[in-house]
C-alpha cells in the first residue's frame, strides 16, 4: 500500500515539473515604448527616506526640441534687444562727433582756476 502511494505521488510530481516546464505563449509579446532621459534620477543615499520623492517627468524628444526653441529663442530676443539699444546710443555718438560723458551738451571749458568736479561724469570742467 505505501509503495502504490509512493509511486502515485512521484508520478504525479512528475507530471507537475513537466507541465510546469512549458512557457511558450502563442502571442508575440508587445516591444515597450522607447524611454528618453530627459531627467536624471538620483542616486539613493543614506538618508534618501528624508528627502520628498518626485517623479521624474519623461518627455518625447520633439517636446524637448519645442522648449529648447522656446528657450533660445527668448535668449536671442533679449539680446538682440540689448544689441539695438547699444546701436541706437553709438549712432547718437557719431552723429555727435565726441562723446560728452553723460552729458546733453558739451560742458563749459573754464580756465583751470575755476574749473568744478562734475558728479555726472567725475571730471573737472
Amino acid at each position: 500500500m505505501k509503495r502504490i502511494l509512493l509511486a502515485i505521488i512521484i508520478s504525479l510530481f512528475g507530471v507537475g515539473l513537466l507541465l510546469a516546464q512549458n512557457t511558450r505563449t502563442v502571442e508575440t509579446p508587445k516591444q515597450p515604448r522607447p524611454q528618453y532621459q530627459a531627467a536624471k534620477k538620483e542616486k539613493k543615499g543614506l538618508f534618501s527616506f528624508l528627502k520628498k520623492k518626485d517623479k521624474p517627468q519623461l518627455k518625447f524628444s520633439e517636446e524637448e526640441r519645442l522648449a529648447f526653441r522656446k528657450r533660445v529663442s527668448k535668449a536671442y530676443a533679449e539680446n538682440a534687444k540689448i544689441e539695438r539699444k547699444a546701436d541706437k546710443i553709438k549712432r547718437k555718438e557719431a552723429k555727435k562727433g565726441e562723446k560728452f560723458h553723460g552729458h546733453k551738451r558739451p560742458p563749459k571749458k573754464r580756465p583751470p582756476g575755476k574749473q568744478k568736479f562734475c558728479k555726472i561724469c567725475r571730471i573737472k570742467h
